[in-house]
């Protein structure tokens, strides 16, 4: 989205996907009044509110530390680089739809270095695909959901028998988890039992909880020990980073309950749209992808459009999609969805699609 589209979703009284956006003055007046704005700022990670969010997370995950780190590719860089070391050999096995390969610019190969093994093509991969590997890897990456899938989940027996594979081979699992809080909840489990499964987790705050930014690496404290240096290697040290640990403190009070509630909400939509638009039939998130008539470029200004018709906003973009004459385009649902009912959002989206 430009910042004219931002505008005008500001000005929609009503926004089918995601959290209700603020403006940066309101947001940063929320942030200062929490109690840990009272804190001393941290200084290049250390204290303030930034530890006290690494030490929440960790908990919620059931891990013995947590990393904050400022952006996502640098969390998993680091961790993929210490994996590397420790098992002497720049193999990751990954999913090919998967983050790290599609959103950023290959930096595994041409910034850490390292030597993808890519398992799997339009679904989560399983025991199967890992089987089938004969050379050593240092970490296997499993991203929970995987998003270019239509947000799908492995089956989580099958997520069970990927850990044990994992740890009678001696390979780091380590999850993707920038929606992990999604997934937990997608699956009806708690946040610990899922991070069990893995040696590692990376977590993102500015997704289904809303803050500015901010991720953060949870595993054990020895794991943690070789993170640090490939984080300021990767230039990941920030002098303070106080806004953005504020914002993921507040996306845990605010939005991480309720991901249940936007997961229901998700599968009650999906049941309510018309088959061949939706994928899946049964969303395995709060998140499903829909499946348009037209070209990204076509819907982009219908978006807009019907946003100025209707002062509702729907989509935030448009992909390519692999069946002719349509794009893709995803439902996410947050709090904006506090301001409409199943039945309105299921007449835009037919309205819409028509």
């Amino acid at each position: 989205m430009n910042e004219a589209d931002q505008l005008m979703k500001l000005s929609c009284a009503r926004i089918l996907s995601g959290h209700r956006p603020l403006r940066p003055n309101r947001w940063l007046r929320a942030l200062a009044e929490r109690e840990e704005a009272e804190r001393p700022a941290d200084f290049y990670g250390a204290g303030g509110a930034v530890e006290a969010l690494e030490a929440r997370t960790a908990a919620l995950l059931g891990k013995e530390k947590g990393l904050f780190v400022i952006k996502g590719v640098i969390a998993q860089l680091a961790v993929l680089k210490a994996c590397a070391e420790r098992a002497g050999t720049a193999n990751i096995g990954l999913h090919p739809l998967g983050h790290i390969e599609m959103d950023e610019g290959n930096a595994v190969e041409k910034v850490a270095g390292l030597s993808p093994i890519r398992l799997g093509r339009f679904q989560p991969f399983g025991p199967a695909e890992l089987a089938a590997v004969t050379e050593p890897l240092a970490a296997l990456v499993v991203e929970l959901p995987l998003r270019r899938a239509a947000y799908a989940l492995p089956p989580l027996a099958e997520l069970r028998a990927l850990s044990e594979m994992c740890r009678a081979r001696s390979i780091h699992l380590h999850f993707d988890g920038a929606r992990v809080w999604e997934a937990a909840a997608g699956y009806g489990i708690d946040l610990a039992t899922l991070a069990g499964l893995a040696d590692s987790v990376y977590v993102s705050f500015y997704k289904g909880l809303g803050a500015p930014g901010g991720a953060m690496v949870c595993g054990s404290a020895d794991f943690l020990r070789a993170l640090p240096a490939w984080k300021g290697r990767f230039g990941g040290n920030l002098f303070t980073a106080f806004p953005y640990a504020l914002g993921g403190l507040a996306g845990l009070d605010d939005q991480l309950p309720r991901m249940g509630d936007y997961v229901a909400r998700a599968r009650a939509l999906a049941a309510r749209l018309t088959g061949d638009l939706v994928n899946p039939a049964e969303p395995q998130v709060n998140a499903f992808q829909l499946l348009l008539p037209g070209t990204p470029a076509e819907l982009a200004t219908r978006n807009r459009r019907f946003a100025e018709a209707n002062g509702t906003w729907l989509f935030n973009a448009f992909g390519d999609s692999p069946l002719a004459g349509r794009s893709t385009a995803e439902v996410v649902i947050g709090d904006a969805s506090d301001g409409w009912t199943i039945d309105e959002a299921a007449g835009w989206i037919a309205d819409f699609a028509r």
